[in-house]
């Protein structure tokens, strides 16, 4: 087996280490009841502390109705909560659970299990070699 092909083959080794950890994190936080439109919603919802559904409908570019209706979805799949405004009742402000915030930083948590899995391998000098050989390709 030549030097490309070795390459090749631990490289697809490592992508299906992510794999599972994505995989995993997709069971965990029940995302496959969401498509990758809403997920990308919900990383939108993940840019305010709180907003509620004109804003959000104006920022998404969508009707009010439409982000009504997602709205509910969400709250369904405990990605979000509605809290009452104090000063006007009709308002609702829309939060996101720890479930929605860990959706919103999917990637994020992938790779720090990957990193996690990496860390529990290896020796401590095997895991610098690892960093300075990675941080050479650009």
């Amino acid at each position: 087996m030549d030097i490309n092909e070795k390459l090749y083959e631990t490289y697809s080794l490592f992508t299906e280490i992510k794999g599972e950890c994505s995989c995993k994190l997709i069971d965990e936080l029940n995302m496959s009841e969401l498509t990758l439109r809403q997920i990308e919603y919900i990383k939108k919802f993940d840019q305010y502390d709180c907003v509620t559904t004109s804003v959000l409908a104006r920022d998404l570019e969508l009707s009010k109705p439409s982000v009504t209706e997602m709205i509910k979805k969400f709250v369904k799949l405990e990605c979000i909560y509605k809290q009452k405004c104090n000063e006007d009742g009709r308002v609702y402000y829309l939060h996101l659970t720890e479930k929605g915030k860990c959706i919103a930083r999917f990637d994020e948590i992938a790779i720090k299990r990957v990193v996690d899995r990496i860390i529990a391998s290896l020796e401590e000098e095997e895991i610098n070699d690892l960093i300075r050989l990675l941080s050479k390709v650009k």
